[in-house]
């Protein structure tokens, strides 16, 4: 239940192949291992990657989750979209204080 476990857990997925074959089989047990919230578990099953934004997964995080599950045009065409404007603490961090103000707004 903090951004660091789930981050960790997208991780797990993408970065191990047994991981990612099964999750993309529809298996998610390797999730049992992290402390989520089941708000969190709901958004990696789910694969709601802009909840996952919102939820503050480190936007490398994301965009390699996603290329192990779809084509890279995809997060491009289907996420980024959706993510625009909403807060993610570690996309944010890179921007000036003017930035992070009007990306609220």
């Amino acid at each position: 239940m903090s951004i660091y476990e789930l981050n960790r857990a997208v991780h797990a997925i993408y970065i191990d192949r047994d991981n990612t074959v099964a999750f993309r089989n529809g298996n998610a047990e390797m999730l049992e291992h992290f402390d989520l919230s089941p708000e969190e578990h709901r958004a990696i099953v789910e694969r709601d990657f802009p909840k996952l934004w919102s939820l503050h997964v480190h936007p490398v995080i994301l965009f390699h989750f996603s290329a192990v599950l779809n084509p890279r045009e995809w997060y491009m065409q289907n996420v980024a979209p959706k993510i625009m404007g909403v807060p993610n603490q570690f996309y944010d961090y890179y921007l000036s204080p003017e930035e992070q103000k009007a990306a609220v707004s």
